[in-house]
């Protein structure tokens, strides 16, 4: 293997390590759906593409990443090569943010779920209650900011919202 194939090896695996994170909300930005709506259009030819979390809710801050749920069941290992996604915990597909890419400067990440995980209704009416309910997306930007900080893994970030996230889905 070549010194330059054995670095990208070795970038590729540090990216998938686990490692500490720092979650921070950034103001809301106007280009997020714009984005989304590329990223679906690159996707859909793939399965069905929903844009969910908070950078899917016009003025609501966020991490500064696009979260995506491609629906269907994919066995295809070309997805990553063809859209520049790398694999990373969890099952989920990223990439990292590229402001050199003017039409998709934010981080992506993909979850692939099949068509009946209840975890799709659950982020499509979480991301439909935000858009509809001021006081519902009051609520979850405020314990957003409290978690806001350093994180073992976005995993345990998810993890420690999933209350909040239920409770607003409960009403």
């Amino acid at each position: 293997m070549s010194e330059e194939g054995l670095d990208l090896d070795l970038q590729r695996a540090s990216a998938a390590w686990p490692r500490p994170v720092r979650v921070a909300l950034v103001p809301p930005d106007p280009g997020w759906p714009a984005e989304a709506r590329i990223w679906a259009g690159r996707l859909a030819p793939l399965a069905r593409v929903e844009h969910v979390g908070a950078t899917a809710v016009p003025g609501l801050p966020a991490v500064a990443q696009l979260d995506l749920i491609l629906i269907g069941e994919l066995a295809d290992d070309g997805l990553r090569e063809a859209y520049d996604l790398d694999p990373a915990p969890g099952g989920l597909l990223r990439r990292p943010a590229l402001p050199d890419d003017r039409s998709c400067p934010t981080a992506v990440e993909v979850r692939v779920l099949p068509p009946a995980d209840p975890a799709i209704d659950d982020a499509v009416r979480l991301r439909d209650l935000l858009r509809a309910d001021p006081v519902a997306a009051r609520r979850y930007t405020d314990v957003r900011r409290g978690l806001a900080g350093e994180w073992r893994d976005l995993a345990a970030y998810r993890r420690a919202k999933a209350p909040v996230i239920a409770a607003l889905l409960r009403g």
